[in-house]
């Protein structure tokens, strides 16, 4: 058994690798002309494997749970610093990327959909 959390958000940044993804525009469901390039479904993939499914959703409802983060780590430091000032773009870093006592930059952040993140690189030596 695998599982992959699936995500709706009312759009995304992320710099991870992703499947195939289907649009509204390319498909029969109903949506206004401005959401034609929508994301309908499609997965997000790192190291080769699926790690979540995402859409956006004009009508999902934000809501914060303060008991779910997503926890990513990276195998790139500069990777992990863009994604984390995109993803902390009009949302709240609650602890700025730093250097931590395990050997690793780490930082956390609720992006402006009210998901908390939780990202890791650890420095090998």
């Amino acid at each position: 058994m695998k599982l992959h959390p699936y995500f709706v958000f009312n759009g995304q940044a992320l710099d991870i690798s992703h499947g195939e993804i289907n649009t509204y525009g390319d498909s029969p469901m109903p949506h206004q002309p401005e959401q034609k390039d929508w994301v309908v479904h499609s997965d997000l993939q790192f190291a080769g494997e699926t790690i979540a499914m995402f859409a956006n959703s004009a009508e999902a409802p934000l809501s914060n749970n303060p008991n779910i983060h997503i926890s990513l780590n990276y195998h790139n430091l500069t990777k992990m610093e863009k994604a984390f000032a995109q993803l902390a773009e009009g949302g709240k870093v609650t602890m700025p990327l730093e250097k931590q006592f395990w050997n690793a930059t780490f930082g956390t952040l609720t992006d402006k959909f009210g998901i908390h993140w939780m990202m890791n690189f650890d420095h090998i030596e």
